[in-house]
């Protein structure tokens, strides 16, 4: 296992706290410039030279066993190409202000179709944010890397293209905790503008005839969009409120 950390051109501190690592697993990279966040995520991923790529956020946290789990699923089955498990939501401090979420209806081997359906339909993120998720280098490379069209379904856009490469596994054990942070980029856009993104990253799954999504499913993913942007509203009040405390 290596341990890439990379460095976005930070100014706080944080170059001078990786110099004082001491641990063989662990190489440091630095961005000359800020990149984007698309950026950003594509450089770490291509900064690694392993096979099975975990790509975890700074303010966010996995379980002393979360990858070896995910590693010994890809590792026993080729043609799986995307395993998640589920998560923690944590606010500041790193108290939890919800458990076990994700994955509904998603947990063991599923055909990518059915998680494409189950993405549509779900109107957020049934399969977790990057803390929860392990995937192949070759798909990465194969599919093309984050895109940056999106910002707010960004990882799940991803998520989507490589289930075109293989089957997907839900792991039901909790790994991950996804932090909630009042100053997160997801937390800053907008509310009409997270919905705008959702809509059109769902409109173009649609239009793939690879899935064959029938228009049912796009009017349930109208009516859950409405429900899960109130749900993402009131945790992140939640979370600014329990950080005040």
């Amino acid at each position: 296992m290596e341990i890439v950390v990379l460095d976005n051109n930070s100014t706080d501190g944080t170059a001078e706290i990786l110099g004082k690592a001491r641990d063989g697993r662990i190489r440091v990279e630095r961005n000359k410039t800020t990149l984007p966040l698309a950026d950003n995520w594509n450089a770490a991923v291509e900064s690694a030279r392993g096979d099975l790529i975990k790509l975890l956020c700074a303010d966010d946290l996995i379980s002393p066993d979360c990858i070896e789990r995910q590693a010994s699923i890809l590792s026993d089955d080729s043609d799986v190409a995307l395993v998640a498990c589920r998560v923690d939501m944590i606010d500041d401090a790193g108290r939890a202000v919800r458990r076990d979420r994700g994955l509904r209806g998603l947990t063991g081997r599923r055909p990518s179709r059915e998680v494409i359906r189950k993405v549509v339909r779900s109107g957020g993120n049934p399969l977790g944010p990057p803390a929860a998720v392990m995937f192949r280098r070759r798909d990465f490379d194969a599919v093309g890397g984050f895109d940056g069209d999106f910002t707010f379904p960004m990882e799940l856009e991803l998520w989507t293209r490589l289930l075109r490469t293989g089957s997907f596994v839900g792991d039901p054990a909790t790994l991950a905790s996804f932090r909630v942070s009042s100053t997160s980029i997801t937390s800053t856009l907008g509310m009409r503008t997270q919905m705008s993104e959702h809509h059109e990253f769902v409109q173009r799954l649609a239009a793939n005839r690879h899935w064959r999504i029938p228009r049912g499913d796009l009017a349930v993913a109208s009516i859950n969009s409405r429900t899960m942007q109130v749900r993402r509203t009131a945790l992140q009040l939640r979370a600014r409120a329990t950080a005040h405390r």
